[in-house]
């Protein structure tokens, strides 16, 4: 007898697993309630985190995590033609007398830079006060070096806004004069940390950073000229992009000491010697930034991070990299405002759809993996030049899939744990998820088409007759194991075992096209089974047990039916009875499997069957004509692997 193996469900036409009967009007309905209530969250999620993302927390973590993508980064090689000299320990320790005396020092030094054939020089040290009544003629005579050494190649000097006083000092009459003065005052964030840069004041003086000034004389134009309106400030024909405040974003090549540093010492001491090779080395075409390591001028940079060991950052090396931004144009722009109101949308939608669409821990893993991503795309993008909102869409994502869960346990989660407690032990993966897309459990009555299996076992009650409990329990879970399997695997559905018996379902609670071929194939299926689970119980010297199975197909009532103790998803009906009643005239004609003439008449094409004699059926007036399935032919039919 040929019987049916493994393979994938397949229709009398021979296409695969059909698909779950059209939805109803409830299915649908419960369908776009459960779509409303997904685009509702997701919806609430995206407007909370948009509120959220305006607080001072969220603000202030949007910027340690700006940071964190610069860390991410690490460092670049620094541009070539920017140089500092940097006043140090050495210097402190090679010139004795105190700094505000050191006025031949710095002349020297701009002496020396000029020698060195330099660019131009940015002097990014502050002169509080005169010494003339301690000192007489020093400040005279550094203002006399600067007016020499800007005869040769442009000198801009650092002020502090703060101290207005200072500009009556004979340098900064000179410098001011020249157009050469830039302030040197940092554009801190909330938490202090420099990530931006004013250019240019917006006071009545308008007045220039030490920065935009440098870039101004090295790229040979008067001044940068703001336009508000494309947020940006052009030198020449070169644009610089600004921040929504009108700020230069900062990019940063690195931590502290990423920029090359000549100790101004060693520059003097040069200088001493007249080693003009030395300084060309040095400075030759190269821009120059003078300014103190102390750290009272330290700040901190998004470099500066907890646990990296990294230090505050001197300002004048802040001076450099603001520089350096506008000079090799590596400039950095925030998305448009109006981008972020879209990634929240997304993100909350794509956390819903992963709750509503998968299950856990699926979803949770693809939520965090989808977080990951962005996460790694806003430091790519960050590296290319375009900043990215971070914490709003992740924080979006998050809010989404916590109240996803909550919508989701109400909804969908409902009937997936109703669909486990009631079908979850009795059908298979497939039908179970075939459910899931019908879009709704159909546990109250309802008449329709179904195939009834009933199994016995011959006799086995006579057989059980003195045998230890233990092995009739362990038999008997050995056997249903073997057959609950072949009825999951094509389709069906365990309903109930009776004492030795099993009724199954084919057509509830999802009805298919082919439920009456199903259940035949099932049937050859189970009494091969049956035949090597005799085999194994030969080889223990045990007696075979002999199955009988009956089929019948007809309408009948399926629903759960008991009381509020005790539900059971069961079909009741004449189908039912009748398919009882063939399953025991097996014993009449000496078989395995007999179907009734309605089921036959469904899968004749299909199988090689031996008409009975006529039998009479008990709630059957007329005698029925029933049909002994001998072997299956074509196609085998199996909606699963079995285990």
């Amino acid at each position: 007898m040929a019987t049916p193996a493994s393979t994938l469900a397949r229709d009398s036409a021979g296409a695969q697993t059909p698909p779950p009967p059209p939805a109803t009007k409830r299915t649908a309905r419960w369908r776009r309630q459960t779509f409303l209530l997904a685009v509702g969250t997701a919806l609430a999620a995206a407007a909370l985190a948009w509120l959220l993302s305006r607080t001072s927390p969220m603000q202030l973590l949007e910027l340690k995590a700006y940071d964190m993508r610069f860390a991410l980064r690490g460092q670049l090689a620094p541009p070539s033609n920017m140089v500092l000299v940097t006043i140090d320990d050495r210097t402190e320790a090679a010139i004795p007398a105190p700094r505000i005396f050191w006025h031949p020092q710095y002349a020297s030094l701009l002496r020396a830079i000029t020698a060195g054939n330099a660019k131009a020089i940015g002097l990014d040290v502050f002169f509080a006060t005169s010494v003339e009544d301690w000192a007489p003629g020093m400040d005279r005579e550094l203002a006399a070096a600067f007016a020499e050494v800007s005869a040769a190649l442009p000198v801009v000097l650092a002020y502090d806004t703060l101290q207005p006083s200072a500009g009556f000092l004979p340098l900064y009459i000179l410098g001011s004069a020249q157009g050469m003065l830039g302030f040197a005052n940092f554009t801190q964030d909330r938490d202090g940390f420099i990530r931006r840069q004013e250019l240019q004041s917006r006071g009545p003086e308008m007045g220039e950073s030490l920065a935009a000034r440098l870039a101004a004389v090295v790229l040979r134009v008067e001044r940068g000229v703001m336009d508000s309106k494309r947020r940006t400030i052009r030198f020449g024909n070169r644009a610089v992009p600004l921040d929504p405040s009108g700020f230069l974003i900062i990019h940063y090549w690195g931590p502290a000491g990423t920029f090359p540093a000549i100790s101004m010492a060693d520059v003097l001491a040069s200088a001493a010697r007249d080693d003009r090779s030395q300084l060309e080395k040095w400075f030759r075409d190269k821009i120059v930034l003078v300014g103190t390591l102390e750290s009272a001028d330290r700040q901190p940079t998004p470099f500066y991070l907890a646990g990296r060991g990294q230090d505050l950052m001197p300002g004048v090396e802040i001076q450099a990299s603001a520089l350096a931004t506008i000079l090799e144009q590596r400039f950095l722009r925030e998305a448009p405002p109006s981008i972020l109101p879209l990634l929240l949308l997304a993100a909350s939608c794509l956390a819903t759809w992963f709750i509503f669409r998968f299950h856990f821990p699926v979803a949770p893993l693809l939520l965090l993996g989808s977080v990951s991503v962005y996460l790694g795309a806003t430091v790519w993008a960050q590296r290319s030049g375009l900043v990215l909102p971070a914490v709003p869409p992740v924080l979006a994502a998050l809010l989404s899939g916590l109240a996803s869960y909550g919508a989701y346990a109400l909804t969908e989660g409902r009937k997936r744990r109703l669909l486990q407690d009631v079908f979850g032990r009795y059908v298979s993966r497939d039908v179970a998820q075939e459910l899931l897309t019908y879009g709704e459990i159909p546990l109250g009555g309802v008449r329709q088409p179904v195939t009834v299996l009933f199994s016995d076992l011959r006799n086995y009650t006579g057989y059980c007759e003195g045998l230890d409990p233990h092995l009739v329990v362990k038999e008997l879970n050995e056997y249903f194991a073997d057959m609950t399997a072949e009825i999951k695997a094509h389709g069906g559905m365990v309903n109930k075992f009776i004492g030795d018996g099993i009724m199954a379902l084919f057509g509830a609670p999802l009805p298919r096209p082919d439920d009456a071929s199903r259940a035949v194939a099932c049937a050859l299926r189970m009494v091969q089974r049956n035949e090597e689970y005799n085999r194994r119980r030969a080889e223990q010297g045990l007696k075979p047990l002999v199955i009988g199975i009956g089929l019948h197909t007809g309408d009948a009532v399926v629903g759960t039916i008991g009381a509020p103790e005790k539900m059971e998803y069961t079909a009741i009906g004449n189908t039912v009875n009748v398919a009882s009643r063939i399953e025991g005239e097996n014993k009449t004609f000496q078989s395995r499997l007999l179907v009734s003439e309605s089921t036959y008449q469904l899968v004749r094409e299909r199988v090689v069957a031996e008409a009975t004699e006529p039998v009479k059926l008990k709630g059957i007036s007329a005698p029925v004509v029933l049909y002994k399935i001998l072997e299956w032919k074509g196609e085998v039919l199996c909606s699963a692997d079995l285990p």
